[in-house]
């Protein structure tokens, strides 16, 4: 979360200089977050989806 918060700000610092209106950079940095946040729980899951897989490999 920390992460997307802070890519957020940069963005939100960047769109200020570009003299997007405090809307467009609102729904812009909605839609980026959300996307984000995805991105990072779906990696989440896979780690945690391959350590759960490694744990039930029948011992050799």
């Amino acid at each position: 979360q920390l992460v997307c918060l802070s890519n957020l700000e940069n963005l939100n610092a960047v769109f200020i200089n570009e003299g997007m209106s405090q809307a467009e950079r609102l729904t812009k940095l909605n839609a980026i977050a959300i996307s984000q946040m995805e991105i990072l729980t779906q990696d989440h899951r896979i780690e945690a989806l391959e350590a759960h897989s490694e744990d039930l490999s029948p011992m050799e």
